[in-house]
């Protein structure tokens, strides 16, 4: 007999009981072991194990002493809103869509479907039209990032971070003139930002995590070796690091001062995870946060022209200064004398 033939038996009879919990009316113990040729004892542990695992078992009256159990769910409805929730349908009608995560041909996709048409199915003709309503209500601009990313790279590559397998990459840099870097890394989650995708991966030659713009790789060679994510990797890591995404700069203390007109749009948002925001008596607010320097906080503050001042850094504020005198000397020039140059031409 195979090594795993054992287990793998109890797989197919655990999967087989719980379809027929499913069934109106329940099983008891007894009908269990005869259906499957196994003692009563058996049965009784792998009712112990699904209910471990989570499936909402209930032990009901029978006949004489026996006792029935069951899902305890009744109706179709309610076994879909027991196990799962609208987010979890239009997760999965998202990844399916056309602009979506999933390529239509992939095995995935097909098992995505699969579910899908089950879960449209079980709610019946008037669940569909409350999902469909609730579809309708949601939109989402990252898909565009998924639908943009070269699927070359981009499905190679979740198969690495899922196996953690370690990649070539060549990677080519907006600079001019263009390189193109060839290193290996440890690919370790990949995720939308404004409207792009970027891999954030380990470097074991250097021993540090990177972010690369998924446009930019050239190509992808899944290797062979696998390789250990660094200790403490943890998803919320940049967030708690970063303004934005990008995390090479050192950690920085801002204090901002925002205007009486823009203070409600400042007090509505989480800026960043470390924020203090203090209500100064003339209606303005002072926002406190700590990260790493990049121009993303440097272009979020331009953003607000001069409804903030900055309090500290020294160096934002001399920087910003620098951004002022550069458009000052561009924009205080005449313009391009294009128009006159038409009319002339007319």
């Amino acid at each position: 007999m195979p090594k795993d033939a054992g287990r793998n038996a109890q797989v197919v009879r655990l999967l087989n009981i719980v379809r027929d919990l499913d069934r109106t009316g329940g099983v008891d113990l007894y009908e269990l072991a005869q259906r499957y040729g196994t003692t009563v004892r058996t049965v009784r542990r792998d009712l112990v194990a699904l209910t471990g695992a989570g499936l909402p078992l209930v032990e009901e009256p029978g006949e004489g002493a026996r006792k029935r159990w069951r899902l305890a769910y009744r109706d179709s409805v309610t076994k879909i809103a027991t196990l799962l929730d609208a987010s979890h349908y239009l997760a999965v009608r998202v990844a399916m869509s056309q602009d979506g995560v999933l390529r239509s041909g992939s095995p995935l996709f097909s098992a995505l479907e699969d579910l899908s048409d089950k879960i449209e199915t079980a709610v019946g003709k008037k669940g569909r039209s409350q999902l469909e309503a609730i579809a309708a209500c949601l939109y989402s601009y990252e898909k565009f990032a998924y639908h943009q990313a070269p699927p070359d790279v981009l499905w190679p590559l979740v198969g690495a971070v899922a196996d953690h397998r370690l990649c070539r990459v060549t990677y080519r840099a907006p600079r001019q003139p263009a390189v193109d870097k060839i290193f290996d890394v440890l690919p370790l989650r990949v995720f939308a930002y404004h409207g792009a995708l970027y891999l954030q991966a380990h470097v074991p030659k250097h021993g540090k995590t990177i972010l690369l713009h998924l446009s930019r790789l050239v190509s992808l060679d899944v290797l062979a070796k696998r390789g250990k994510p660094p200790r403490g990797d943890r998803p919320e890591a940049l967030e708690n690091l970063a303004f934005g995404v990008f995390s090479g700069g050192p950690i920085t203390s801002y204090r901002l001062r925002f205007s009486r007109d823009v203070a409600p749009y400042v007090r509505e948002r989480r800026w960043h995870v470390s924020q203090k925001l203090r209500e100064l008596p003339d209606g303005r607010v002072e926002l406190q946060f700590k990260c790493a320097a990049s121009g993303e906080v440097s272009g979020w503050v331009s953003s607000w022209r001069g409804e903030v001042e900055v309090i500290e850094p020294e160096s934002l504020r001399s920087e910003l200064a620098e951004v002022a005198r550069q458009h000052l000397a561009l924009y205080a020039k005449a313009p391009p004398a294009r128009a006159a140059k038409r009319r002339q031409a007319v």
